[in-house]
């Protein structure tokens, strides 16, 4: 049998100053207390960014959520993510919850991107739980390959 600190049948205020320890000491273990998708969050989505000459391609895991959840928008460089995720459950006064894993709640990501890109030809789309973004780079962000003649 496994010896428990704290049991689950705690008052309630105890049971909430648990889980926030908890949520406090994973933030600690799993990458210091200003981790920057976090910044004070209680969750953010993951994401993945990819560069490739023509674009910059982003993906982000948001399970849960649909397009009208998630907010994208771009100011020069910088992208922002912002959306809300809200919990599916919903207890009546019979019932307790033994165990909160999952998160949600509103969440801000920004990422500065190494040059700036073509706002006006991003695309996005949101399915099965992962929105994708390509941001096409302008063209001087490119960068230019220059033939070099033998003489």
């Amino acid at each position: 049998m496994a010896n428990i600190p704290f049991p689950s049948d705690l008052p309630f205020s105890l049971q909430n100053m648990r889980q926030e320890f908890d949520r406090l000491l994973d933030r600690v273990w799993h990458g210091g207390l200003s981790t920057a998708p976090l910044d004070g969050q209680d969750w953010a989505p993951a994401l993945d960014v990819i560069d490739s000459p023509e674009a910059f391609m982003v993906r982000v895991e948001v399970p849960g959520m649909s397009a009208e959840e998630i907010d994208v928008s771009i100011l020069e460089n910088v992208l922002t993510i912002k959306g809300c995720k809200k919990s599916a459950v919903s207890l009546r006064e019979d019932q307790r919850q033994l165990r909160a894993e999952c998160r949600y709640g509103s969440f801000c990501r920004r990422i500065e991107l190494p040059s700036r890109v073509q706002e006006d030809s991003v695309s996005a789309t949101c399915k099965a739980g992962v929105l994708e973004l390509t941001l096409p780079k302008r063209p001087e962000a490119r960068g230019k390959s220059v033939h070099v003649n033998a003489e």
